[in-house]
């Protein structure tokens, strides 16, 4: 059978919707962005960017009398923070003798290169959420601009920082764990007026820092805990909110810090943050799909992948907040 390529492009044509179908079918556990961050995807497609309103309240109330004639006047700040959309591409192909054999065989081509390319695509979204991807001037969850981290108190076994060696042993005790923990939802304690920092309701450890906890009773106090449950059970957000705390994972964590007075570089970061999109905001205007197949070259066929995602931007001053050295350095 001799196949030209009018044939393959459209035999490609007719298994490309059932391979795109299956490809955004399934779902990856682990690349889950949309869970660590919020996502808008409320913007025109083909739009350059959008501009950010980041304001602060000023302004206060006082006794007054009912023959006053003048009243105290709140008011608002606004900075204007513009914000660029970029596009990437990811797709992938088949040549003329994968077509041949299938159509020959009478069987339908893989989706397999189809669910590659669409994980490939939410791997990058992933990146440019965590860290900007690489894009010039862009950061991220885990390296945002203009986040000072501070360095984990040094109280431990001989005055480690780590809440953990590499080996898995403890160096901190599980009380100064949960204050650690404390600092980094609520910030630096308010000591005089009634507001109150912005509380995180979102916990980010590297593995080794994570897995210490889950793993190790909290001890006499609540000798049926682990510190992980203790955490959950008794942090300052769900005091105060009486909702849960999130504690997960980030295995990129394990070498973030960055500090380098005290000298943390290289060692696990825990960053604490607000997971709600009046805090934060990962815009995408255009949710990844795939194009129309293309004859690309005499014997292939390629079927390109687009989309377009802006820099993380964080809408409310201390919605992160970074803890560096918790977990010693990877070997």
């Amino acid at each position: 059978m001799r196949i030209n390529d009018a044939q393959a492009l459209n035999f490609l044509r007719s298994q490309t919707h059932v391979q795109v179908a299956r490809a955004f079918d399934i779902e990856y556990d682990i690349v889950d962005y949309q869970l660590l961050v919020p996502v808008n995807t409320d913007y025109p497609e083909w739009a350059s960017g959008a501009d950010f309103q980041i304001g602060d309240m000023a302004g206060a109330a006082k006794w007054q009398s009912g023959w006053a004639e003048d009243v105290p006047l709140a008011d608002v700040s606004l900075i204007n923070v513009g914000i660029d959309f970029a596009m990437y591409a990811v797709g992938y192909r088949y040549n003329i003798e994968e077509i041949g054999k299938a159509m020959h065989a009478g069987y339908p081509l893989t989706a397999r290169k189809a669910i590659a390319a669409r994980q490939a695509a939410d791997i990058f979204c992933a990146q440019t959420a965590l860290t900007g991807a690489g894009h010039p001037g862009w950061t991220g969850l885990i390296n945002m601009a203009g986040v000072t981290p501070v360095a984990s108190p040094a109280n431990g076994t001989g005055s480690a920082r780590n809440w953990v060696d590499i080996n898995g042993l403890g160096l901190k005790t599980p009380e100064q764990i949960v204050a650690e923990v404390n600092g980094l939802i609520q910030g630096p304690p308010s000591v005089t007026g009634v507001l109150t920092s912005l509380l995180g309701d979102t916990v980010l450890l590297p593995p080794l820092a994570l897995q210490y906890i889950t793993g190790t009773p909290y001890g006499i106090n609540a000798p049926n805990m682990t510190i992980y449950q203790y955490i959950l059970a008794n942090n300052v957000y769900t005091q105060r909110t009486l909702r849960p705390l999130t504690i997960r994972e980030l295995p990129t964590l394990a070498n973030a810090a960055t500090l380098t007075s005290p000298a943390l570089a290289g060692q696990g970061r825990a960053v604490g943050y607000r997971n709600s999109p009046d805090a934060l905001e990962l815009p995408m205007p255009m949710i990844f799909r795939f194009e129309q197949v293309q004859s690309h070259g005499p014997l292939q066929f390629q079927v390109p992948g687009i989309g377009r995602v802006g820099q993380l931007t964080m809408i409310r001053d201390g919605a992160v907040r970074y803890l560096d050295g918790v977990s010693p350095a990877p070997v």
